[in-house]
This record gives structure tokens, C-alpha cells and sequence, in this order.
């Protein structure tokens, strides 16, 4: 399905994707996250609950929740190295200053993110979110993923492939407001 992410600096995320030719929304402007979801039959945009906030909030980071974590209140530990696909990596607990707890795993020769472990509430319980990023390019002198697949609960759940990576466009504020906010 068609994906579009659109992040701004310090902390705005708009994800847009279609479901059935319908275009869904999950958004967070800096303060609230709202969505849509127009194949429940409901079109009009609802603040999203706080664990979805709490999520949206997290992937707001622009430069990543590992990235200066001590200022922004987190805790990181390095519980040492081991095997993730043949490849050693470092394996760092992030104690976010939300409470929650996420493991980056960070390839020792490279030092790319190749593995993600985090945890979401899915009927009142938590569940094991596993993200592996791959296909690594340098945009602009920065080097993204550009394949990503994910696992819940152990089981594969979702794969993206990006077409194109963009920096430095302009981005008007608006549109990660809620629509009559």
C-alpha cells in the first residue's frame, strides 16, 4: 500500500497511507496525535489514545530517541554485544522518560541501526514489535534505510520499501494540525 511520511524538525509526524483506495491519517503536531480511519466508516479525525500518542510521539523524533537521549530525559544502557543475522551488533536499552523500554540493536563494524525492539499495548497487553532496517543509502550525505520489515508478536506483520528520501523540503506547519483544532 501507498506510504508517505512526512517528519519536521523538533517533533511533528505525519504518517499518510491508503487502505482500499481511502487515504488514513496518523498524525502528532508537537502536542495532540490524531487519525483517521475512513473504512470504519467513520471519515472524521479522532485524537488518537496515549499509548498510539505515546508511539506517534516517539517517531516525531527527528533525529531519533537515541540521539542526545541523556537531554531529553532517557535513559540508555549498553547490555553488550551479540548475533542479530550473523552480524555482531551492540544491544543498548533505552529507558524512554515515558517509561518505556525499547533495545536498539547497532552493527559493531558499520554502526547502523539494524534491529529494533519495542513493545505496544494491543488489547489491554503488551506486545513484542520487532523492526529490522536494511538497504542503507546516503542521502544528502545522511544514510537512511530504505527497506524496513516488522514483526508483532513474532510474526511478520508489514514490510516498506522506500522509493525516495527527501531532506530539506519546506513543510508547511498546517498540516499536522487536526482539522477543527
Amino acid at each position: 500500500m501507498p506510504l508517505k511520511i512526512i517528519k519536521k524538525q523538533p517533533d511533528k509526524f505525519r504518517m499518510e497511507y491508503d487502505v482500499q483506495d481511502m487515504t488514513s491519517l496518523q498524525v502528532y503536531n508537537g502536542q495532540i496525535a490524531w487519525g483517521t480511519m475512513p473504512w470504519t466508516g467513520n471519515a472524521s479525525p479522532q485524537q488518537l489514545p496515549e499509548d498510539r500518542a505515546k508511539d506517534l510521539k516517539a517517531r516525531a523524533d527527528y533525529q531519533g530517541l537515541l540521539y542526545n537521549w541523556k537531554a531529553k530525559g532517557h535513559l540508555a544502557e549498553l547490555i553488550g554485544t551479540e548475533k542479530t543475522d550473523n552480524t555482531e551488533v551492540y544491544k543498548i536499552k533505552l529507558t524512554r522518560k515515558d517509561g518505556a523500554i525499547e533495545y536498539y540493536f547497532i552493527d559493531s563494524q558499520k554502526f547502523l541501526l539494524v534491529k529494533q525492539l519495542s513493545f505496544r499495548k494491543v488489547q489491554g497487553k503488551d506486545v513484542e514489535v520487532e523492526f529490522f532496517y536494511s538497504d542503507f543509502r546516503s542521502v544528502n550525505g545522511v544514510i537512511f534505510s530504505f527497506a524496513q520489515k516488522t514483526k508483532m508478536g513474532g510474526q511478520p506483520y508489514s514490510e516498506q520499501e522506500y522509493e525516495t528520501i527527501e531532506l530539506d523540503n519546506p513543510i508547511e506547519d498546517k498540516i499536522f494540525d487536526m482539522p477543527g483544532k
